[in-house]
């Protein structure tokens, strides 16, 4: 493979410094494969894609408590050739032997998914499209040059002068100068960690500060037993502000992957490796989705309601905690809601729910991740007109009185104190009787024409509290809230008739929908028709309805 020479009268001198070296092995080619393969599967590769693979290297070769320096130049090579001649250099632990750096896919570092670097590949990835390189470590030397048309490696120690103190890689790329802004820009991107000095052609990135640090269990890469595995690992993510003109991107330790996908401004940076594609320019499926799902709790308190209806938020969403679920239902749709269900018979729980103030949601024209939860947590629509009825139900139950009890009571209490007074501010015992039997008077007309007959009877109930005026039972019991006045102050006004034939319209209907308000236009014209046919009678049986209760007219 090789031909071994003396030291001593090897040596090459040369104002270049890649090649004041003692050669002692020269090998063929550059790579242990096809270098013309490998070149082909690489060339369609942005330079600073190519460029951060010897930054991350350099980086990886850093001590993580200690941190470092690392300085990347790129620049024209000027009087020496066309292109650009890319140098970086580290403090690091160095390489123990250069000779493997030939030999794809093969590392002298133990792997580790705290380690960006995938088995050296990212050095040989830029090597096999360079014209010339060399790679300086210690007293170490290893050449990468071109004699006579054919690739030629060869291996050898600088003088003492030349020692270098971690590693130093010097590379003469085919690229034009004007490229340099770009990777200048691209660079700047990067974020160095916390104790590395990083210069980028004289010019140092400056870190940036972490606004939130989170932890999450993530799917990471490692070589394991030959093979490449994604075992899951406890990891921290940092979200880091976005700069101007900047787009929101995800980090691998500092290095930029791809674009984070979100509306957010900040970037994530997270703390080990990501599984990547082969050019590690874009994430593993899902993986995006994971790592928004892990900040999503962390960002909802700061999003507008506008973002939390957001594609990512909706991807994300269902695998959050039902605290975090709940909360985007909130912020993104809203309180009071119930989910639409179809009508079922005569029953329309879609318009009922509408009735008593519910904000009905379509889950069938919701975006996937949010119908998930829509259909967790919200209520039908059946469900909320259930439960408001059985709220209303209830309270009648638990409020209704007897007026003729109130005043009847010997032991008097606050209870009784409280609902006499009511009566005398709905114009007193007398009236209030009155108006409770004009009230079963007029419904029981209302329903005697229907097939089936109700009886109907009417009590008294406090209902404010439940946000209601009167309530209708299944039995067929009408209860009137004493604390709504002008049900009592103006009995025959065109509201408190329109309860009377509301409530009514429950006995044929239990559920309020297009069939209930057609009840209710029918019992409207009934109640026409009793108060022309029934005026006189009406008059002379209940008097004092025709007079204004004088406590609310005052």
């Amino acid at each position: 493979m090789g031909s071994r020479r003396n030291t001593n009268t090897s040596r090459i001198n040369s104002n270049n410094k890649d090649t004041d070296a003692d050669i002692d092995t020269i090998l063929p080619d550059w790579l242990a494969v096809s270098t013309e393969g490998f070149a082909g599967m690489n060339a369609g590769r942005e330079p600073a894609h190519l460029v951060k693979e010897l930054v991350q290297n350099a980086l990886d070769a850093l001590d993580e408590e200690r941190g470092g320096h690392v300085t990347l130049d790129c620049r024209p090579a000027g009087e020496a050739g066309n292109g650009l001649v890319i140098t970086c250099r580290d403090d690091g632990c160095g390489m123990s032997n250069l000779a493997d750096i030939r030999t794809v896919f093969h590392t002298s570092k133990t792997d580790s998914h705290r380690k960006r670097g995938r088995m050296g590949r990212g050095f040989k990835e830029m090597l096999c499209l360079a014209e010339s390189a060399s790679v300086t470590s210690g007293s170490g030397r290893v050449l990468f040059c071109i004699e006579e048309g054919r690739r030629v490696t060869k291996l050898g120690k600088v003088a003492n002068a030349h020692w270098v103190p971690g590693t130093l890689v010097r590379m003469c790329m085919p690229w034009n100068a004007d490229i340099v802004g770009t990777l200048e820009a691209y660079f700047r991107t990067l974020l160095p960690p916390k104790g590395v000095t990083l210069v980028v052609n004289g010019v140092r990135i400056e870190p940036r500060p972490v606004e939130h640090a989170l932890e999450a269990t993530l799917a990471t890469e490692l070589f394991d037993a030959g093979r490449w595995i994604r075992p899951a690992r406890a990891t921290s993510l940092e979200l880091i502000r976005v700069g101007h003109g900047e787009l929101p991107t995800v980090y691998e330790m500092g290095i930029p992957v791809c674009p984070a996908e979100w509306n957010q401004p900040y970037h994530i940076n997270v703390l080990q490796r990501v599984p990547m594609n082969p050019c590690r320019d874009a994430v593993a499926s899902g993986y995006l989705g994971k790592l928004h799902r892990a900040c999503l709790p962390v960002l909802l308190p700061r999003m507008s309601d506008e973002q939390v209806r957001q594609d990512w938020v909706g991807n994300a969403v269902p695998h959050c905690e039902q605290t975090v679920q709940q909360e985007v239902i909130r912020r993104g749709f809203g309180e009071n809601l119930a989910r639409s269900v179809p009508k079922m018979g005569v029953r329309q729980y879609d318009e009922d729910a509408r009735e008593i103030g519910v904000e009905v949601i379509d889950t069938k024209q919701t975006f996937g991740g949010f119908r998930q939860i829509l259909q967790k947590h919200l209520p039908t629509t059946k469900d909320a007109v259930d439960d408001r009825n059985r709220e209303l139900r209830a309270a009648a139950a638990a409020g209704s009185f007897d007026p003729e009890g109130v005043f009847a009571a010997k032991d008097r209490d606050r209870v009784t104190d409280e609902r006499r007074s009511l009566i005398e501010a709905a114009g007193g015992r007398e009236r209030v009787g009155q108006v409770l039997e004009f009230a079963r008077w007029f419904c029981q007309k209302l329903l005697d024409g229907y097939g089936e007959t109700a009886v109907c009877s009417v009590r008294l109930a406090e209902l404010r509290a439940v946000d209601a005026v009167a309530t209708w039972s299944s039995g067929d019991e009408l209860t009137l809230g004493i604390d709504t006045l002008w049900l009592w102050s103006e009995p025959l006004g065109e509201q408190s008739l329109g309860v009377y034939c509301h409530e009514c319209a429950h006995h044929l209907n239990a559920h309020h929908g297009r069939d209930f308000h057609k009840e209710v236009e029918r019992l409207a014209g009934r109640a026409a028709h009793v108060m022309l046919i029934e005026g006189e009678q009406v008059r002379r049986r209940f008097p004092m309805l025709f007079t204004r209760s004088l406590t609310s007219a005052s």
